[in-house]
């Protein structure tokens, strides 16, 4: 897990910062924030906390592509209050000129960190996908929503196989890169070898609306009047289809929802499904979120020089003995 770095805090100049001008835009009368903090900085998502706007209030200012961002509304505005368990608010979009990117204003998730380590923090993620499940399931979404079927993982799986043996194939990886290279490929082979399987299991499964990036970081715990609650936030990878990767289990930082009560709850409206089935879908979610983290890992690499893989090959190396226990773990509970 990366070591969690202090944010950069920006007092000066605040009138002026982009953020708090696109904040403004769209909420005329709000005061200048006091400060704010530079929480992410990527080349197609920036994410800013803007702090002590009115009365204390924080607020989340996330530049993003425009595509992405409409999701998101939608998704916090329309999908998330049918389930009728709280929600972040949004307060607004701001589309940039040009319309590829825009700004998109969140309330800040102020609540204590998730833990997959407590059976509590586990069973609440269990009880919201089961519900956001069933509520959206029904809905006529799936034209709304960017697909996330199986053939979308195939497709980043062999992209991946592709990136890695072409890496192979060149000069200045050391001796101990090239082996955890190749043997990363290996285990990407035997696990396109078991797909046919992975479908079979993954047919069972009701489709729905889907996080995509259900993990520690996006998710908070807050104190209603009701008792805890699960907040869930970062969309960026959201769509609908199959719901594996969200069911994942104690890999790569997953929220590793309790499947027992997570079962019980869907089980309201798809009795056919058994705990079995469920733990199946999980074993498959192991498989396709390292897919995905892998996809991640080696994005936009591909005219990258060799010495300049550094990062990318720190997080094979750690992702190579992950899915080797995830497709053993697979493979015993096929047997």
């Amino acid at each position: 897990m990366p070591k969690r770095t202090t944010p950069e805090i920006v007092t000066a100049g605040l009138r002026e910062h982009r953020a708090v001008q696109a904040w403004l835009q769209v909420h005329p009368g709000s005061c200048e924030p006091g400060h704010l903090e530079v929480l992410q900085g990527r080349r197609t998502s920036t994410v800013y906390r803007l702090n002590h706007i009115e009365h204390g209030e924080r607020v989340i200012a996330k530049r993003c592509r425009t595509a992405t961002a409409r999701i998101e509304r939608m998704i916090y505005q329309t999908l998330l209050p049918l389930t009728g368990m709280p929600a972040l608010g949004c307060y607004g979009l701001l589309e940039e000129p040009g319309g590829e990117f825009c700004w998109l204003f969140l309330e800040d998730a102020a609540g204590s960190r998730y833990s997959p380590l407590l059976p509590h923090h586990r069973a609440l993620a269990g009880g919201w996908l089961a519900e956001i499940q069933l509520a959206t399931g029904s809905a006529d979404l799936k034209s709304s929503l960017p697909e996330r079927e199986l053939d979308e993982h195939r497709q980043l799986l062999r992209g991946c196989q592709a990136m890695l043996l072409d890496r192979l194939s060149r000069a200045l990886l050391s001796s101990e890169d090239a082996a955890m290279l190749r043997n990363l490929a290996a285990h990407m082979d035997v696990l396109e070898s078991h797909w046919s399987e992975i479908e079979e299991i993954c047919d069972l499964m009701p489709r729905s609306l889907v996080h995509g990036d259900f993990v520690i970081k996006n998710l908070r715990i807050r104190d209603t009047l009701t008792g805890p609650a699960l907040l869930v936030f970062d969309w960026e990878f959201a769509g609908w289809g199959l719901p594996a990767t969200d069911l994942a289990q104690f890999v790569d930082r997953v929220a590793s929802p309790d499947l027992s009560l997570y079962c019980s709850i869907l089980q309201r409206e798809h009795p056919h499904l058994s705990l079995s089935d469920i733990q199946a879908a999980a074993a498959c979610g192991n498989l396709l979120r390292l897919v995905n983290q892998i996809s991640w890992a080696t994005a936009d690499q591909e005219s990258v020089p060799p010495t300049q893989l550094t990062k990318a090959i720190a997080l094979l190396r750690c992702y190579e003995p992950t899915l080797t226990a995830a497709l053993s773990a697979f493979r015993r509970s096929r047997a």
